[in-house]
């Protein structure tokens, strides 16, 4: 039997060894205290005869203040930057909405009788696909955008019709549609509320997946919200219908 048969694989040397582990401890516990040291909230606060209260009667709270000192002082100008680690691990999906929204697809066939309706996020979900769902529905989230200056009044000539622009149109207090309206002098005097582009994107895309996957001719989508509860509301009166569901209504759309 040859020689390196039988040789063994030299030990890991005990000072690498402790050297490497304190690095790895080292290296998690400065990046958990970078996190920990962010601001958290948001928070009601107790306001005193002298103070002044934000508009919107909350705060958000700083780190503790051991974990804000090493951030700063060592953490972030020598540490992370360097290292170009500076997300701070507070994800946007982490945050609570400022609405609670969900959403329904009824999808019609080609007279307009709808086939079936949808819900999303679908409470028989498994978890991954409802947390993507409700992504989805937060991305179509009011507030919805004011219509940006339109300019001069639009004028027909040859014969055309004038330009439309698609602005929300309240039927009563808790329902809108959108819906595309003539740009008339009216028009560009009032201030209207307006699709997002990203939401009115994802809609399409949205849609026209489910047409195809389900062999619906057309389909429409309705956005139900509701504001969230703050900390103020428990603290200052609202209106009744503050926290009433709102039905907003995409319109029908075609793959």
């Amino acid at each position: 039997m040859s020689p390196s048969s039988t040789a063994r694989a030299r030990p890991f040397p005990l000072g690498l060894q402790v050297a490497c582990s304190v690095l790895a401890v080292g290296h998690l516990l400065l990046i958990g205290l970078f996190a920990l040291a962010q601001d958290s909230g948001p928070w009601w606060y107790d306001v005193g005869p002298n103070d002044v209260m934000p508009p919107s009667g909350v705060n958000h709270s700083p780190g503790p203040v051991f974990a804000r000192a090493i951030t700063v002082n060592f953490t972030e100008p020598y540490y992370v930057v360097p290292l170009r680690m500076t997300h701070n691990y507070h994800f946007q999906s982490n945050r609570r909405p400022d609405y609670s929204v969900y959403f329904e697809v009824f999808l019609k066939n080609e007279r307009g009788d709808v086939l079936r309706t949808l819900k999303f996020p679908d409470d028989k979900a498994s978890f991954w696909v409802r947390h993507r769902q409700e992504i989805l529905a937060q991305n179509l989230s009011p507030p919805d955008q004011q219509m940006p200056p339109r300019g001069n009044e639009k004028v027909a000539a040859g014969g055309k019709d004038l330009p439309k622009v698609e602005i929300w149109v309240r039927e009563d207090a808790h329902t809108k549609r959108l819906k595309p309206v003539e740009e008339t002098d009216d028009l560009l005097r009032e201030s209207h509320e307006v699709a997002s582009p990203w939401a009115k994107t994802l809609v399409k895309s949205y849609l026209r997946y489910l047409c195809r996957e389900h062999g619906a001719a057309s389909a429409e989508l309705v956005r139900y919200s509701r504001r969230t509860v703050l900390p103020l509301d428990l603290y200052a009166p609202r209106p009744e219908d503050t926290f009433k569901e709102l039905k907003s209504y995409f319109g029908e759309m075609k793959p």
